[in-house]
């Protein structure tokens, strides 16, 4: 009821605006999991372009996770410790990414 009032004065329309425009861009800076994320989730994080998201994709690729961002810094080119601080403050994280489930077959002799 008391949102219906303030709606309907003109003058609230800019402040209800602000506040849905600010749940958005925090809905938005969620955590990325550099372990889990793809191509495009990682180029989402301010400060990661298409090559240095390449270069992540292909690290973890040819190494495995990550096991920390100092790791991240440590394996891809151009991610030094400033870049790191701000990827880090953009939400960007590395979380151990879950072991897969045991497999029942038996392996052939």
């Amino acid at each position: 009821m008391c949102l219906l009032r303030t709606l309907s004065q003109p003058k609230q329309w800019g402040r209800f605006i602000v506040c849905l425009v600010l749940l958005g861009w925090a809905w938005q800076a969620q955590a990325v999991n550099l372990n889990q994320a793809s191509l495009q989730q990682l180029q989402q994080i301010k400060g990661i372009g298409p090559k240095t998201a390449e270069r992540i994709i292909h690290e973890r690729d040819r190494a495995g996770p990550f096991s920390s961002l100092q790791d991240l810094s440590d394996r891809v080119k151009g991610i030094g410790p400033k870049r790191l601080s701000g990827l880090h403050e953009a939400g960007l994280t590395a979380e151990p990414t879950p072991a897969a489930p045991p497999s029942d077959k038996k392996p052939k002799k």
